[in-house]
């Protein structure tokens, strides 16, 4: 499941803050939500004797929970739950049905009494403070059943739906694809990615619909670097024509708008064609790839080309985002200059999405005075 982590890259979405994930097992997935820098993650199981492993498993995590329930839509019904040969990974609410004919190798070895409870009440009464953008699920059948006690969380927090679905039901009583993708489309969750195997069983990410517009904050005037010459350090085999003008082009979409080769320190500078007084740079780093490239980014400003001021260094190596809603943004307090060089401190290639920076023409022009 930590494809969903993947794919919400591969689409330029903006990364999950927290991740909720319904059916954990033992922990298959912390390696990589540990490196996704999500704020809070929370990873529910129900078998007792797994669920042991999965904390054993998170150890000593920073901001890792890990939580013993039976998710469904109603709070404290009492149910057979049914543990499978398979490290419990094919365990479920519902008899095996269809499953036992397309996996007749996994079987049910065990059944427990438990009681169940709604994603809802979980989080609101034990993390009520956490941010969660992604919800993963995998419970064998019961998907519907825990969303349909998840209305808080898909309603005000939800951005994301990570979800095993299945054309027909899997299981005997469990839900179908359809029946999913129709309750979510209430939320205003669509279909984002779909892959479905041979066997009529697969996974979809849902998100919905405004996931792509993260808020920015308003720019303070005109973009001064918007379509300026550019010129970059090198150029690669994944450069374009005219490739450093791509950071000044005023298009922004999560990827590069020009790429250096690998070098030492790379770097790309603009020309904004006269002095200016600034007082904000903004950088957009791609997100849809190698994004923690640009963590050890410096900004020069010049008059001449020739003598350079550093007036940005990132010392603690921030990986900033861009069209996601985390740009680096840089404050100037009127610092004069015709010249900007973003420069990186290691060998390695620069790439980043847009550049923009705001000011005033310096020195300031007289105003005409009709007599």
């Amino acid at each position: 499941m930590s494809e969903a982590l993947n794919i919400i890259k591969y689409l330029r979405f903006p990364k999950p803050l927290g991740i909720i994930h319904v059916g954990a097992n033992s922990g298959q997935e912390i390696e990589a939500y540990e490196n996704s820098s999500a704020e809070a993650c929370v990873y529910i199981e129900p078998i007792p004797h797994i669920f042991q492993q999965l904390k054993d498993n998170i150890g000593n995590l920073s901001n890792h929970y890990a939580v013993e329930a039976l998710c469904s839509d109603v709070n404290g019904e009492e149910v057979e739950f049914y543990i499978a040969s398979n490290e419990g990974q094919s365990s479920s609410m519902f008899p095996l049905g269809n499953h036992a004919q397309l996996y007749p190798d996994i079987k049910y070895i065990n059944s427990i009494k438990l009681e169940t409870r709604t994603l809802d009440s979980i989080i609101e009464e034990q993390f009520p403070q956490c941010q969660f953008d992604l919800l993963v699920l995998d419970t064998q059948g019961s998907e519907l059943k825990v969303l349909m006690g998840s209305h808080y969380l898909l309603k005000s927090k939800i951005r994301y739906v990570f979800a095993e679905i299945s054309e027909d039901p899997l299981y005997e009583g469990g839900c179908t694809f359809e029946e999913v993708t129709s309750f979510l489309k209430l939320y205003g969750f669509r279909v984002k990615n779909l892959y479905i195997n041979y066997k009529n069983w697969g996974e979809a990410l849902y998100a919905k619909k405004n996931s792509h517009n993260s808020q920015l904050p308003e720019p303070p005037g005109l973009n001064l670097a918007l379509n300026k010459p550019a010129q970059q350090s090198s150029v690669s085999c994944w450069s374009k024509p005219n490739d450093a003008q791509g950071a000044v082009n005023g298009f922004k979409d999560g990827g590069y708008g020009f790429h250096t080769n690998e070098e030492e320190n790379p770097w790309w500078q603009v020309d904004l064609l006269e002095n200016y007084a600034l007082t904000e740079i903004r950088v957009y780093n791609r997100i849809d790839w190698c994004e923690e490239r640009a963590k050890t980014l410096q900004i020069y400003l010049s008059q001449d080309k020739k003598n350079w001021k550093r007036v940005y260094h990132n010392d603690e190596n921030y990986i900033f985002g861009g069209v996601d809603g985390r740009p680096l943004i840089v404050a100037l307090n009127s610092h004069i200059a015709r010249y900007i060089r973003l420069q990186l401190q290691e060998t390695t290639a620069l790439h980043l999405d847009e550049f923009e920076v705001y000011g005033e023409i310096f020195p300031p022009k007289n105003p005409v005075i009709y007599l």
